[in-house]
């Protein structure tokens, strides 16, 4: 990951993020020491935000899916002890999701899924 997002600017930079891109289809992936875990694939983005104080101080967290708490779609993802925060741009320039690395080099990636999209003409009709 390249390009880091400063400490003082990650609250208003994810705030600005999560309004761009809500309900952007997203896969989020963990890699660790037990290699990459898929936690989420194809859920929208609702929300990424920093915790700057209290008991999550340091904290970033992710919500995709459901709107409701009640929905078996809604993930709530935390990452603690975050460390770094880099956009992850594509090769168009356009913004592709968020890498974070935690305090223990663990890294997560949140990224945008590319939806097939039906054609307008299709053959026989």
């Amino acid at each position: 990951m390249t390009g880091f997002i400063e400490q003082r600017q990650w609250k208003s930079f994810l705030n600005d993020f999560s309004k761009r891109n809500q309900n952007r289809a997203t896969k989020m992936e963990v890699l660790g020491d037990i290699g990459v875990q898929e936690e989420a694939a194809y859920l929208p983005l609702l929300e990424v935000s920093f915790e700057p104080r209290g008991a999550a101080s340091g904290s970033v967290e992710v919500v995709l899916g459901g709107t409701s708490v009640k929905n078996e779609r809604r993930v709530e993802h935390w990452i603690e002890r975050v460390e770094r925060i880099a956009p992850l741009v594509g090769i168009s320039g356009l913004e592709d999701g968020l890498g974070f690395e935690d305090r223990d080099g663990v890294k997560t990636l949140l990224t945008f899924e590319k939806l097939t999209e039906i054609p307008e003409k299709t053959s026989g009709h």
